[in-house]
């Protein structure tokens, strides 16, 4: 029988056999030249979900399953199409009715065969373990593995933080070892917005004592605190780092090229950008005037203190916008001088991107630097403007985004020729930002969204996947998979870990497959049956709702009631099925990990049963005639937006509008929801002031 890896090994032959019962390891060093790491030391790392087995070295006990360590990897054969990763991080392991061997050129390759032997445990009737009989030979088609996660993410310009941006040590730890389990090795930690880290120079700028207010279900009212990041009240960034490094897992600051660098853009209003006269936009709120010498101090003072964390790298993500730049005097003369605004942001961020470099190699000669740009329209770009950008930055510098969506075929390649294999870490992998962005609602596949195919945005997790393949087609050094929220999102990083290592099963089963390799055959058909069968409607779908959204356009309307009604009819199912993996998983030691990520979809699914009502009373006002009519709909919308929320704040931590920029946002629909609701019921009392839903989504209005 095949035991069930993921990611699936390259070659393994899987026997009928078993291991004899054992309930510790006995780790034989012998052959291990000259050990440059404490195998001891990272086997029980490895082994964070299985306390109960004991890591002894050279000490044979008859409970001691012996486990021989070489660091003389068989020779690489031609059938190993990537000899040059097969040496650094790959490894065999033969398991046999009498013990183990693992061989392995260095350390990653080590931890690599961990994660896959900790999937061959089986639980033995008696007490302790057996491991099935395999013979394997694996190693990864991509050296670069990361995931994007988020440390601080618009904290203090859209919201406070929600999901792992609110996590301590320990919680990220444990996500930490689940990407090293699936041999995710980079970490990409997104500060976007207050810092959350000690910054004396700037202290103003951190994200600390910053007042919200906080739903007390206990008197169900509103109670104002000052909010300050975990990482700030009790330093942690220096522990993960040391605790992942030992993993081979590196860390990249994911941060701003002049968007969203700390509070100091928020706060110091008279920095920023200078807007055109009489124009339309607002997103001023997060760039700098690059013309103001304390403005270039400031963010070579940050980059600075980023690097001083000790990052392994850092990851500037340059701005989306490009219908306007700065129009002071000093920018027009030096950047916008001849040139459209998309050229003056991109002069002007060559040069913001060289100065910061130097800063960088001055303060850490190692710390690697990439970048993430060039993605505004047209999104096909020509040989000879690739060629320029390439010109224009560093050659050392990396890229942390290439196409992949809205483009032919042919537009990938052009940049893979251009700056070469070697510069080429990430593509547009980014569903799981896009999803993180809809309130705490589900959306994975396709199948979750009204009208999918008439969407503009195309960010699913079949595109991710159609690009992790492309990617490891081209042989490029890096994929990056976006994880911006975890809870509920498990498929996403199966998916990134799963074909970034090189796996190749089609779509469909590969859903299945990873599920039931962590979950188990009975679970896995509840757990899919959920998220396939969830039907998200977001609560900017309605015509009623005036601000714009471009990850979700579609309107409800009269032609979808047949599709809501249907998910109305599914929707208890689909509820009893979440309560039986609940029970399930909260009972078993090693899935117990995974019960927030169903109390989140439970929220949402709750959520949905509201949300479909509200979408029916939505159309019943659009199609309304009588203002009589038109009224008792909008005081049923206006009822269930209430219900919605009452499941939304007993739930969740930040779920008010953040307004410090001085552009009210809030990330929950409800509140501008509510506003035009009441404008239409009360007109003499109106409230011009809207609520933008998301700072995220003022860059992508071109979609």
């Amino acid at each position: 029988m095949c035991a069930m890896l993921l990611p699936e090994p390259k070659k393994a032959v899987f026997g009928e056999g078993t291991t004899g019962r054992f309930v510790g390891l006995n780790l034989i060093t012998t052959k291990i030249a000259s050990p440059s790491f404490d195998a001891k030391e990272i086997a029980e790392m490895k082994l964070w979900n299985y306390q109960d087995l004991a890591v002894r070295v050279n000490e044979a006990d008859s409970l001691l399953i012996d486990i021989e360590l070489s660091d003389a990897l068989p020779a690489a054969d031609g059938q190993i199409d990537r000899p040059e990763l097969y040496e650094k991080q790959g490894f065999s392991l033969r398991v046999g009715s009498s013990g183990v061997e693992i061989a392995f050129a260095h350390r990653d390759g080590y931890v690599n065969v961990l994660s896959t032997l900790k999937q061959l445990l089986a639980k033995h009737d008696e007490g302790g373990y057996t491991l099935q009989e395999a013979d394997i030979l694996d190693w990864p088609s991509i050296e670069r593995r990361s995931v994007s996660n988020t440390f601080a993410w618009y904290a203090g310009y859209g919201r406070i933080g929600f999901d792992m941006q609110l996590w301590g040590y320990d919680e990220w730890i444990e996500y930490l070892n689940i990407c090293s389990d699936l041999k995710i090795n980079q970490f990409n930690m997104c500060m976007y917005g207050y810092w959350p880290f000690q910054f004396d120079e700037y202290p103003e700028t951190m994200l600390q004592g910053y007042k919200m207010k906080v739903w007390n279900e206990e008197s169900r009212n509103w109670i104002e605190i000052a909010y300050t990041h975990p990482n700030i009240s009790d330093e942690f960034l220096s522990r993960l780092f040391a605790y992942g490094h030992k993993l081979g897992i590196d860390f990249f600051a994911y941060i701003g090229l002049n968007s969203y660098n700390g509070g100091y853009p928020s706060i110091y209003k008279d920095k920023r950008m200078v807007l055109p006269k009489d124009g339309k936009f607002v997103n001023d709120f997060d760039t700098l005037c690059l013309s103001r010498p304390e403005n270039i101090a400031y963010l070579k003072a940050a980059v600075r203190r980023v690097v001083q964390l000790g990052f392994d790298g850092i990851d500037f993500e340059e701005s989306e916008e490009s219908y306007w730049f700065c129009n002071c005097d000093a920018c027009a003369e030096t950047f916008m001088k001849n040139r459209t605004p998309a050229e003056a942001k991109h002069k002007a961020n060559f040069w913001l991107l060289n100065t910061l470099y130097t800063e960088i190699k001055d303060e850490n000669p190692d710390c690697v630097v990439g970048v993430r740009a060039w993605r505004e329209p047209p999104l096909e770009k020509d040989l000879a403007y690739l060629e320029d950008c390439k010109r224009s930055i560093p050659e050392d510098i990396v890229l942390f985004w290439a196409p992949g969506l809205y483009v032919s075929d042919d537009e990938f390649p052009k940049w893979v020729d251009v700056f070469g294999k070697e510069r080429i870490w990430a593509r547009d992998t980014e569903a799981n930002a896009v999803a993180s962005t809809m309130g705490r609602l589900m959306r994975i596949f396709k199948t979750n969204v009204i009208r999918a195919d008439e969407e503009t945005n195309h960010q699913y997790i079949e595109k991710d996947i159609d690009m992790h393949i492309d990617s490891v087609k081209h042989g490029v050094k890096g994929i990056n998979g976006y994880m911006f929220e975890w809870y509920g999102y498990f498929l996403n990083l199966y998916s990134h870990a799963y074909y970034g290592w090189g796996s190749t099963k089609d779509h469909e089963t590969f859903y299945r497959y990873s599920v039931e390799a962590v979950f188990g055959a009975e679970l896995a058909n509840d757990i899919l049956y959920v998220l396939r069968r969830m039907l998200t409607i977001h609560e900017s779908q309605f015509n009623i709702f005036p601000t714009e959204f471009p990850f979700l356009r579609n309107k409800v309307k009269a032609e979808d009631i047949p599709v809501i009604q249907e998910a109305i009819k599914e929707w208890p199912e689909l509820g009893a099925r979440i309560r039986r993996i609940k029970e399930a998983i909260r009972g078993d030691e090693r899935l117990k990990v995974y019960v927030k990520h169903f109390d989140k979809i439970e929220n949402s699914h709750e959520r949905n049963r509201v949300i479909y009502d509200l979408a029916l009373a939505s159309i019943s006002y659009d199609l309304a005639v009588t203002p009589e009519d038109k009224r008792t709909f909008l005081r049923e919308m206006d009822r269930l937006n209430e219900l919605d929320f009452d499941l939304v704040k007993r739930m969740y931590f930040d779920v008010n509008p953040v307004d410090e920029t001085g552009m009210p946002s809030c990330m929950y629909p409800y509140h501008e929801l509510k506003r035009v609701i009441h404008n239409e019921l009360d007109p003499d009392n109106r409230n011009d002031r809207q609520i933008f839903l998301g700072v995220e989504a003022f860059g992508w209005l071109w979609l």
